[in-house]
């Protein structure tokens, strides 16, 4: 959940280019929807976006490989 610090972001304001990250169980999301692994933005290749193509099953969108997960691994979706 993003963090509302009114006294922090008068003096030191979040960049643009931040992402937030909520964090979410893989069940609970929808088929096709994109997640990631982690919600560290700063390992750009190591971070990268998975699509949920079944009920158990993600597609890593760089290697095009399916993997299976387990139901309540925690995943994070970009807000």
């Amino acid at each position: 959940m993003a963090e509302n610090n009114s006294v922090g972001d008068r003096y030191n304001p979040p960049s643009n280019l931040s992402h937030d990250f909520e964090q979410y169980y893989f069940d609970e999301l929808e088929v096709d929807e994109l997640f990631w692994q982690t919600n560290n933005p700063k390992d750009a290749h190591q971070n990268t976006p998975w699509r949920k193509v079944g009920l158990t099953e993600a597609r890593h969108l760089k290697t095009q490989k399916v993997f299976n997960f387990a139901p309540k691994t925690k995943v994070f979706q970009k807000t």
